[in-house]
């Protein structure tokens, strides 16, 4: 009995995994990334149906036509293609997930005939309520949805929804492996991934080199972080990096930490968090942790989408604001590292939007429950 599990989108892709680990205790388990290569499943062990480059966009398309004409010119159209292709071919599926937003769920029941869960992540009541369009593909085609948080679930419910608030996977997708830094205080930095990292770690550099209160930054990278092209303003590379950092910028008594795959340790241990990152930005808010944001320069955190975050996350994350300068952002930055009872509010506001972890074992639990026919909606 096979459990297939769709997700669109790198974040999608991780919290998928989360829930796909928890139910390849007891069933098949495979999965196929609409944006990407999903390489989350693969780090997990699940098996891929398919999978393809990321496209310019990296998943973005919706926030702007110039996004979307790039991914067509690249192959937009040729792999849905192969996606549809995937699914159809598919057989002994009892089950999908559908972990990402509607298109997700309305794609894959077009394509793959058995029962299906939604985890909406993409929206929540906290921005705004799913549209009419919204409602009638859910109660179409999931047999049960997932919502990110209670406010989300009671909305549904209301709207004749099938709705069971269980947690928010972002919070189980967190796995530190306990590094120590030697550090005593400093900032993280969470530039994002795809190709908007490095030219969104060139823009915060420039805020960290006008802070006055903090000297040591830790970055979750992914890459080699940009090559020499980091190198400008002052920023000379250290020579001798410590053992959990691969590169070392220096400029006066500031020093950068460039970290792969740390980014759980970072945000865990980082007094307050430099952020323009979709899913990472609301995992360090859930970990109690100060976010402050800007406008940033790539493809993702625009304008819309730093709002649309800020409502999401309320008062968990310093918003800066459109057209601010280096020098204000890094004012703001002073301003909230010298002020630990702000700190901590917005530490307790991250944690009651975020939720605890133990979401994936929960929603694991009532899946296979489902598939039993111990559970009947």
């Amino acid at each position: 009995m096979t459990i297939c599990i769709v997700s669109n989108g790198h974040g999608e892709d991780i919290l998928a995994s989360e829930l796909a680990k928890q139910l390849a205790l007891e069933h098949e388990v495979v999965a196929l990334p609409l944006v990407g290569e999903g390489t989350a499943y693969d780090r997990a062990g699940i098996k891929k149906i398919h999978s393809q480059p990321l496209l310019p966009s990296g998943g973005f398309a919706y926030l702007g036509v110039k996004n979307l004409s790039r991914d067509v010119s690249a192959g937009l159209f040729a792999q849905l293609k192969e996606q549809k292709a995937a699914l159809k071919g598919l057989r002994g599926v009892k089950l999908a997930v559908c972990v990402g937003d509607t298109y997700n769920l309305f794609f894959t029941s077009r394509y793959l005939k058995c029962k299906k869960v939604f985890v909406p992540t993409a929206k929540s009541n906290y921005i705004k309520a799913h549209s009419f369009l919204d409602l009638l593909i859910m109660r179409k085609n999931a047999l049960v949805v997932f919502p990110r948080d209670e406010i989300t679930a009671k909305d549904l419910r209301k709207r004749k929804v099938r709705a069971h608030y269980l947690g928010n996977l972002m919070m189980d997708a967190l796995h530190p492996q306990g590094i120590h830094f030697g550090i005593d205080r400093f900032i993280g930095i969470l530039p994002g991934t795809r190709d908007d990292a490095v030219i969104n770690l060139k823009a915060i550099l420039e805020v960290v080199s006008l802070l006055e209160t903090c000297n040591s930054f830790l970055v979750a990278m992914n890459d080699d972080g940009g090559g020499k092209s980091l190198l400008n303003d002052g920023w000379v590379e250290d020579q001798d990096p410590p053992h959990f950092a691969y590169r070392v910028l220096k400029k006066g008594e500031k020093k950068v930490y460039l970290c792969r795959d740390l980014f759980a340790d970072i945000i865990a241990k980082a007094e307050l968090v430099i952020g323009l990152s979709g899913t990472g930005n609301e995992q360090a808010a859930g970990l109690g942790k100060p976010v402050v944001t800007f406008v940033g320069p790539g493809a993702q955190f625009t304008p819309y989408f730093a709002r649309k975050q800020k409502k999401l996350l309320g008062d968990a994350v310093l918003f800066v604001g459109e057209g601010k300068s280096p020098k204000e952002i890094a004012e703001a930055v002073d301003r909230l590292y010298s002020d630990p009872e702000l700190c901590r509010r917005m530490g307790q506001e991250g944690r009651k939007r975020m939720g605890a972890p133990g979401a994936a074992r929960k929603m694991a639990e009532l899946i296979l429950a489902i598939l039993k026919g111990e559970v009947v909606f």
